[in-house]
């Protein structure tokens, strides 16, 4: 299995990569709304509700994504993103400590994709479309989460003892988050340098991003939970699917959006 992740991730990440280095505007919206995409019918598939057409939601959702893109007469307010972004994590944050609350309750499951994605690509493409320093704030955001679950692998596999979710994500452990806090805290250094900004809110406000984007690997893991299914999806070996491998950055994107608009490049 982690033969399989590894390899996946080798072949996947240089395609994300070039996608957000090379890609201009129209390109990388169109890559970010196809992700979203996928994203979203693998969400309504495993929450599987007879009377809704999970590739209609999914389609609705990357359509959403493209029109605010492209219509100039709507602005992308950062403060109404992170209000807005705020208040569906909590509810999902909340949901977590009653897994069996909310298992025959699709609506509210497929609302929440909704808003949940549409945010996750507003979010995603103002950042790289950013004058000047887009398509570095972009790659900080992706290897943001890709840092806190290696740095959360790596200390929970030498460290972990007392589990962090056991009834949503068994594997999970307490110990494996700090440690991967620690990671982002270490990364937000370098990327601070990087970007020639100070390093102090960068080291503050990368683990806080990492533990939103913890929550939003749990609450897709409560969803696989509660349909009893252990992947989202097949397209990604070792990783499952789409928002087996991308729910940590679809949480963390809205959140970094503010940060960088209000801290960063105001």
């Amino acid at each position: 299995m982690l033969k399989q992740r590894i390899i996946t991730a080798l072949a996947l990440a240089p395609v994300v990569i070039a996608l957000i280095i090379y890609g201009n505007s129209l390109v990388f919206s169109l890559f970010v709304s196809i992700l979203a995409l996928l994203i979203g019918y693998e969400w309504c598939q495993i929450v599987k509700n007879a009377k809704i057409n999970s590739a209609i939601i999914s389609l609705a959702i990357a359509m959403s994504i493209l029109f605010i893109e492209q219509a100039n007469f709507i602005q992308v307010d950062p403060q109404r993103i992170v209000i807005a972004a705020s208040l569906l994590w909590a509810l999902c944050f909340i949901w977590l400590f009653k897994p069996q609350q909310g298992k025959q309750k699709p609506m509210i499951k497929y609302a929440l994709a909704v808003g949940i994605l549409v945010l996750f690509g507003a979010s995603l493409i103002s950042i790289h479309q950013i004058p000047g320093v887009g398509v570095k704030l972009t790659l900080a955001v992706f290897l943001l989460v890709w840092v806190a679950d290696i740095g959360a692998y790596v200390s929970g596999k030498l460290f972990g003892k007392h589990k962090l979710a056991p009834q949503v994500s068994p594997g999970k452990t307490i110990e494996g988050l700090i440690g991967g806090l620690m990671f982002c805290s270490i990364y937000g250094y370098f990327i601070a340098q990087w970007m020639d900004q100070g390093w102090v809110k960068f080291i503050i406000a990368f683990p806080l991003i990492a533990i939103i984007s913890v929550i939003g690997d749990l609450f897709a893991s409560l969803l696989k939970r509660q349909a009893n299914v252990k992947d989202s999806g097949f397209l990604l070996p070792g990783h499952g699917g789409f928002l087996d491998r991308f729910d940590s950055l679809i949480a963390a994107s809205p959140f970094y959006f503010a940060f960088v608009h209000f801290y960063v490049y105001i």
